[in-house]
């Protein structure tokens, strides 16, 4: 017995709850079960399911092209999947059912919390495939799904406040505003919930998110009844002004561990958690603010958010988190100004709350890459809590108003999605890195947990000026895209810092995080990146010796560019136990065991930087790697089909790394899925914006030739898009596979010579690794050192 899971992400399930994987989840096999699975007990002709799946092919192409996915389709699950009678199809209920069908009756009989509590998301979530009609089928299913799921909803509010449970009541409708969050109606009845919970300052929150989303995606304004009603609660009991004085905000005095920090006297009632906002690329640099005229307090910002991390210390000593796993997700703090070039900002306050609660034991915090991920999902709390794989959330929003700001958050528990603490601040510029220590002190005592050494500072020795800070969080901002421009563009924020604070310890170790990739992926000069990478981590960490980060970066430098192992070694262990909580550091200790060939030790690595950062499709893609490497086909299948999802256009999977493009197309071809492997092949190569000429190529080289065909086409596609200065130790692998082996040993002493970072690999790759025997081979890797030729 199978069923489909097609309300969210799609799958397929065994009865003993087994996924399955391969032919039957890709494509149009799955659009196919799809298709049948809505048609809900009746049977589907075989020309309409032609003319939904291949719109372009003429009458005598379709036909034959849903036959052999049919067949497909029976051969990976089983004959009796799909019952055939005469021309028509309709799937089996005694073989496959389906969450929808599961859905639907639970909602006929009135089991309408079981029901919500399936819909995972909206129909094939994500799911895609080249038919006009297709999509046009799924959208009309998909919001019929959704409005089922809305009346649902709101049947369970209602029903709540009918029986007096206001708190129940009010979390059922906030489920409602995430699925509709423009919906003026279910505003407002959010707002009113919120009010009859006690909650006013939530309801007045909701109103100022609910603005503005409307102004931000249709320019327009709330509906007049809930300006209205909004302006009653404030009639009735009006909210303290924001303050228009610039001195800085006060605070309690620095507890010591023996004695909890008291709660700041601005707190308010828990507000509705703010839905977040777009993040994107600005289009070029813009000018950094003047240090006599600051457009907004940026210091006194980060004091706030770091007044308001004293408060969740409050807050998370209430939420008595059951041992051991004590985990928080910090969700990207929303910009409430006006203007939107200021998100980078609410971004950065984000960023210190977690870099600050990162660097407790004991504390487990999801890293910013997985958290920032979730930005515009449509996700309840429990959802959010469940992909970061943590028992609290931690939301908020920042508003400038001149040189005033204002910052809000609160914490809510994710099993129950009711909200635990909030918190209001208002102030002016003050001195924010002065309170650091004081600050996150009290978060370990309110966790009854022990700090990590002297590592909490974060800013150093020295507090930076107000400009350079700016500077520093713009570079932050943009070192997360590996794309070419945008690390140029960090560079130069963080380079810009430098120079007018010198000892700003952080800026030093973010600008390495930001130089190393460039080296990797050959956007610059490697001699130049080993030169800045050596000069930044030396700084860094002569400003601030317990600064787990700039080991981190040390330990790249010494494991892809001086290819010292036992020193490489040491500086990712010193950077983990400085900071048990940086995914990206547990990733490079992964890489460092993976070029040892200790396998088993990289996927253990790489398994603990997943479940820290469970949304960065670049440490998913390696940590499938690996368990191909290992002989694990399943889950490197499972892990590369995630990965895809994450990260598409990452460029190790797209192949314009070091290596050719990892994923589930050389699992595929090692299950012995050679077709299915081709098509994935295809599929990136479109990505990679070849042309029908060479896409013709490939497919015709494997028709004639085999794999050796297609790889061979796929070489000249990559020695076109490469230029003048191909990554030699790709152009080995692909010169392997193309049976060129005297070529391919030309390009690995080419690699050599150019000393390429991914040679540290040189007996992991499962391409090149099949020659580690050759005596060229062997003299390249006595010549590095390489443990495993010792």
């Amino acid at each position: 017995m199978y069923t489909l899971r097609l309300l969210g992400t799609a799958s397929i399930e065994e009865s003993q709850g087994l996924v399955v994987t391969g032919r039957a989840t890709q494509g149009r096999r799955l659009a196919l079960l799809a298709l049948l699975a809505l048609a809900r007990g009746r049977s589907l002709s075989r020309d309409k399911l032609a003319t939904l799946l291949w719109p372009e092919a003429s009458h005598h192409r379709a036909r034959p092209q849903l036959s052999d996915t049919l067949y497909k389709l029976r051969h990976a699950l089983s004959e009796e999947v799909v019952r055939s009678s005469g021309d028509e199809l309709v799937l089996n209920p005694e073989t496959v059912t389906s969450d929808v069908a599961h859905f639907e009756e639970m909602i006929r009989e009135g089991r309408l919390a079981d029901a919500v509590a399936l819909y995972r998301g909206p129909l094939l979530d994500g799911f895609h495939i080249d038919s006009v009609e297709f999509e046009m089928w799924l959208d009309g299913e998909r919001s019929e799904l959704g409005r089922q799921y809305a009346r649902t909803l709101d049947a369970l509010a209602e029903a709540a406040e009918a029986r007096g449970d206001a708190d129940a009541a009010l979390g059922w409708w906030q489920r409602r505003a995430a699925h509709e969050p423009h919906n003026g109606r279910v505003a407002l009845r959010l707002m009113q919930a919120h009010d009859a919970a006690g909650d006013r300052a939530g309801a007045l929150q909701h109103l100022r998110i609910h603005a503005a989303l409307l102004r931000e995606e249709f320019d327009a304004e709330p509906d007049a009844e809930l300006v209205a009603f909004a302006e009653r609660l404030r009639r009735e009991r009006p909210l303290p002004a924001l303050p228009r004085s610039s001195a800085p905000i006060s605070l309690p005095p620095a507890p010591s561990p023996a004695s909890p920090a008291a709660p700041s006297a601005a707190a308010t009632s828990s507000p509705e958690p703010p839905a977040a906002t777009t993040e994107s690329l600005p289009p070029s640099l813009p000018p950094a603010p003047a240090v006599a005229r600051p457009r907004f307090p940026l210091i006194a910002a980060i004091a706030l958010a770091l007044a308001v991390t004293l408060a969740v210390a409050w807050g998370l000593r209430r939420f008595a988190m059951p041992a051991p796993a004590r985990s928080v997700g910090v969700l990207p703090f929303i910009n409430m100004s006006p203007d939107p070039a200021n998100t980078y900002f609410s971004d950065g306050v984000s960023e210190q709350i977690i870099a600050a609660l990162s660097r407790i034991d004991g504390l487990r915090v999801a890293a910013r890459t997985s958290s920032f991920a979730l930005r515009n999902r449509e996700l309840d709390v429990r959802a959010i809590a469940d992909t970061l794989d943590v028992q609290a959330v931690l939301e908020g929003s920042v508003l400038v108003d001149g040189d005033q700001l204002r910052v809000i958050a609160q914490l809510i528990d994710a099993r129950t999605g009711y909200h635990i603490w909030s918190e209001q601040y208002d102030g002016g510029v003050g001195d924010a890195f002065a309170l650091q220590d004081s600050i996150v002190l009290a978060i370990a005592d309110a966790l009854q947990l022990r700090l990590a050494g002297s590592s909490t500072r974060l800013a150093g020795a020295r507090p930076p000026s107000l400009e350079a800070y700016d500077l520093y969080l713009r570079g932050l901002y943009l070192r997360h895209n590996l794309s070419a421009d945008a690390l140029a563009h960090a560079v130069e924020y963080f380079d810009r810092a430098i120079a007018l604070e010198p000892r700003f310890a952080q800026a030093w170790a973010a600008k390495a995080t930001a130089v190393a990739p460039q080296g990797y992926f050959r956007y610059a000069n490697r001699d130049s990146v080993i030169a800045q990478l050596r000069t930044l981590t030396a700084r860094a960490l002569d400003l601030d010796p317990e600064m787990g980060e700039a080991y981190a970066s040390l330990g790249i430098l010494r494991l892809f560019y001086e290819w010292d192992w036992s020193g490489a070694h040491a500086a990712l262990l010193r950077a983990i136990e400085l900071n048990p909580n940086d995914a990206h550091a547990w990733h490079h200790l992964g890489n460092y065991h993976s070029a040892m060939g200790e396998i088993h030790d990289a996927l253990a690595a790489r398994e603990k930087a997943v479940q820290l950062d469970p949304l960065n499709g670049r440490t998913r893609i390696v940590l499938s790697r690996d368990y191909f490497i290992a002989g694990d086909y399943d889950r490197a299948l499972e892990q590369a089909r995630r990965a895809t999802q994450l990260d598409a256009l990452n460029p190790l999977m797209l192949g314009r790394g070091p290596s050719v493009p990892s994923g589930a197309a050389e699992v595929l071809l090692r299950q012995g899925h050679e077709r299915e492997a081709v098509e994935e092949y295809i599929r990136i190569a479109t990505l990679r914006s070849a042309t029908p000429a060479e896409l013709q190529a490939m497919r015709e080289g494997h028709a004639s030739f085999g794999m050796t065909g297609f790889w061979k086409a796929w070489l000249a596609m990559d020695v076109r898009q490469s230029g003048p200065s191909p990554d030699p130790l790709r152009m080995t692998a692909t010169h392997l596979l193309a049976g060129d082996t005297a070529r391919a040993l030309d390009w690995l002493d080419r690699a050599y010579a150019e000393r390429t970072p991914g040679l540290i690999y040189l007996h992991r790759d499962p391409v090149i690794s099949g020659m580690r025997d050759h005596p060229r081979v062997m003299r390249i890797s006595r010549a590095m050192n390489h443990p495993a030729t010792r």
